[in-house]
């Protein structure tokens, strides 16, 4: 097994795939890049020439198309089994995992006060997410892992843009326990399923989430910011992406039909990397049909307002404020 700082992956299955393509390229998340050399010269010593692609990568639903490149080996991300036969060139996913003792859980105790637990993680440690519900289980506790969605590779596996496997079993438990590091996807958690939720991070060992409720609070009334913004707009661009597992097109041009029944403009923008520099395009207001993270995680970014699916029907009026949620990709 190689190792990228705290995490280790099948170097031989890496190998396997990549003899599998004549023209094969690498791509990483942003935190494993500092590796991309290392791990290009391990290539390179098995008689393979790989070319890296510096280009995001978000999650497994984060590709577009590459002219002269016959495979891409993406190690990081867990696939998205729906896409398996979309991918163009083909992907071959290479896992990381954490290895961690569930036992270590015992810190948690203490602060589920409650005895039915909703258990749900993301790709690096999810694979201990069956131990973990054995732990507490014999803990006493009653323990609910919800089924992957179509977008998920496993159980309780939750996304920046699918919360559905623990949205499944909200109605069945008390309280979350998040397996993994970061506080988007517990802050997501939360605000999905209304439940609150303990964090455990098995890279710093660590017990959190007293603070999700005030993070989703401070993310709301950004939100709510934004759409006040956005309600003089009367230029709307409605961003499209040609990413395979975030084109939404069908909904970008329902949208854009709903601004115009407003008597306001819309057009649609193809952009596949979304910056700042679509502040200086001459639109009032922005509508992100890409990543559900893009309008949330870089709102600070963008001096005009970049809203997503659920903003616009709210400034439309289509839709109230107390039935905000989340937008998913489903």
């Amino acid at each position: 097994m190689m190792k990228l700082t705290y995490y280790e992956f099948d170097e031989e299955k890496l190998v396997r795939e990549a003899r599998k393509g004549k023209k094969v390229a690498l791509k990483l998340p942003e935190g494993f890049m500092p590796h991309a050399e290392s791990i290009l010269h391990f290539l390179h010593q098995h008689g393979m020439d790989v070319t890296l692609l510096a280009e995001s990568c978000y999650g497994a639903c984060d590709f577009v198309t590459h002219d002269g490149i016959d495979r891409i080996l993406c190690i990081g991300e867990a696939e998205m089994p729906y896409l398996r036969k979309i991918y163009r060139p083909p992907v071959s996913f290479i896992e990381v995992r954490y290895e961690f003792d569930e036992r270590l859980l015992e810190k948690v105790l203490p602060h589920l006060s409650e005895k039915k637990v909703g258990l749900a993680g993301i790709a690096p440690f999810i694979h201990a997410i069956s131990k973990c519900k054995i732990f507490l289980e014999e803990r006493g506790y009653e323990v609910f892992i919800g089924k992957r969605s179509r977008r998920g590779a496993y159980d309780g596996q939750v996304l920046g843009c699918d919360f559905s496997p623990a949205s499944s079993i909200a109605h069945l438990v008390d309280t979350f326990l998040f397996i993994g590091d970061g506080t988007f996807h517990p802050i997501g958690l939360h605000m999905a399923t209304g439940k609150p939720v303990v964090i455990f991070n098995p890279l710093e060992r660590s017990v959190g989430g007293s603070d999700i409720p005030a993070l989703a609070d401070r993310i709301m009334r950004q939100r709510y910011a934004a759409i006040a913004r956005a309600g003089d707009a009367e230029r709307f661009g409605i961003l499209v992406t040609e990413k395979i597992g975030q084109r939404r097109m069908q909904l970008a041009k329902k949208l854009k039909r709903e601004v115009e029944k407003k008597g306001k403009r819309a057009y649609l923008i193809m952009v596949n990397n979304i910056t700042e520099a679509v502040d200086y395009l001459d639109f009032d207001c922005f509508v992100s049909t890409a990543c559900p993270r893009v309008a949330i995680d870089d709102t600070l970014r963008y001096k005009k307002p970049v809203l997503t699916p659920v903003e616009l029907e709210i400034l439309l009026g289509e839709r109230e404020w107390t039935q905000y949620v989340f937008d998913q990709i489903f």
